[in-house]
């Protein structure tokens, strides 16, 4: 199932019974950690499940130790000095700041773009093909030269190479690692 939350739409409350829940504590221990009712308790957890649209504690756990873990992952690559970014439904759903710099953007304005708005008009269909073979499981290179297209119009030869297929929000995402071609350098 597919969400577009994350730990900042909980309320506080919410958010330290999820902590509490992420670390495996009982209903009872968490009640007496947060000095609060059952009864309430019980209702924050019934407000993670609708926040992160899980049927159950158990799915909204493993959702929420998910996006942690997706928190952290993405802090690091963002402190890489390669460009790297996360594809999921043909969407960029993260890129790095060395990515966005490399193609004249802000993280935040390429993130929630077609990955291919970022391809050279001559390199889209290419990059959607081998998009669609990577999610469907076939074999395609797995580092190979492309055209990107900066944001002031210009292109840029790169060399993308595939991190292979991440859980994102509960379903698989493409991670790409995407560096300028030696003859752009």
């Amino acid at each position: 199932m597919e969400t577009d939350w994350n730990w900042g739409k909980l309320d506080p409350s919410e958010r330290q019974i999820a902590e509490l829940l992420v670390q495996g504590k009982s209903n009872t221990a968490i009640c007496s950690e947060v000095s609060l009712s059952r009864a309430r308790v019980q209702e924050c957890i019934k407000k993670i499940q609708v926040k992160t649209g899980t049927d159950s504690t158990r799915a909204a756990i493993a959702l929420l130790v998910e996006e942690r873990e997706t928190q952290t992952l993405f802090r690091v690559l963002d402190e890489a000095s390669d460009g790297v970014a996360v594809l999921q439904d043909r969407l960029v759903k993260f890129a790095n700041g060395a990515l966005a710099r490399s193609l004249g953007y802000d993280p935040e304005e390429i993130a929630g773009m077609p990955f291919v708005d970022l391809a050279a008009p001559r390199s889209s269909d290419v990059q959607v093909k081998r998009y669609d073979q990577r999610m469907k499981g076939e074999p395609f290179p797995g580092r190979y030269v492309a055209t990107a297209l900066c944001k002031g119009g210009q292109e840029k030869d790169v060399i993308i190479t595939s991190g292979g297929l991440i859980p994102y929000r509960g379903r698989p995402a493409l991670l790409a690692f995407i560096v300028p071609h030696l003859s752009e350098e």
